[in-house]
């Protein structure tokens, strides 16, 4: 009888853990259980409309996820239970995501286009020879202000950002790395 017992535990072990596979893969496929791109990205980084588009024609359904830092980012891919066929991580996150094993190779054999994208923004320090990325969004940070209510003169420097007048007034995007930059440029 013990070994009954033992063998219906051991055969609902498995059925469980089947179950527990075939959602997880069923999850990872889509829907349809297959075509699927599962996208974790900035928000509000892709027109939804671009999305719809390259779903129309691909055949592919885009299940996106945002966030809104980088090690948010981190954070949740890190601690697992999640699958994502692309991330979009700032430059100095590759390197982190490499260093903790996150990251897969590209297969660059399935990749057109290379040879078009700007030599300046390839083969960085963070990620030689673009083994696990390749550059998607390049932009700087700057001051946006309306001229409504401030004068261009008032806003042409970091230092600016510090005048009493601004106070309660001023937004900054949330990333320690971009909030600190101008500061330390304005203090030289």
């Amino acid at each position: 009888m013990k070994r009954l017992i033992s063998i219906a535990i051991a055969i609902l072990a498995v059925c469980l853990g089947l179950a527990v596979w075939s959602e997880g893969l069923q999850k990872s496929q889509g829907d349809t259980g297959e075509n699927t791109l599962n996208l974790f990205n900035w928000g509000d980084y892709i027109d939804p409309a671009l999305i719809s588009k390259f779903e129309k024609q691909t055949g592919y359904h885009v299940n996106q996820e945002t966030f809104d830092s980088n090690e948010a980012m981190f954070t949740k891919i890190q601690q697992g239970g999640t699958s994502y066929d692309l991330t979009v991580p700032s430059d100095y996150m590759i390197e982190k995501m490499k260093k903790a094993n996150l990251l897969l190779p590209l297969d660059k054999s399935k990749l057109r286009g290379m040879q078009n994208m700007d030599p300046r923004l390839i083969d960085k320090d963070f990620d030689r020879n673009n083994k696990y990325s390749i550059p998607y969004f390049w932009g700087t940070l700057g001051i946006i202000y309306n001229d409504k209510f401030v004068k261009a003169s008032e806003v042409q420097h970091w230092d600016q950002l510090w005048n009493p007048k601004f106070k309660d007034s001023i937004m900054l995007i949330d990333s320690a790395r971009d909030v600190f930059a101008p500061a330390l440029i304005s203090m030289g």
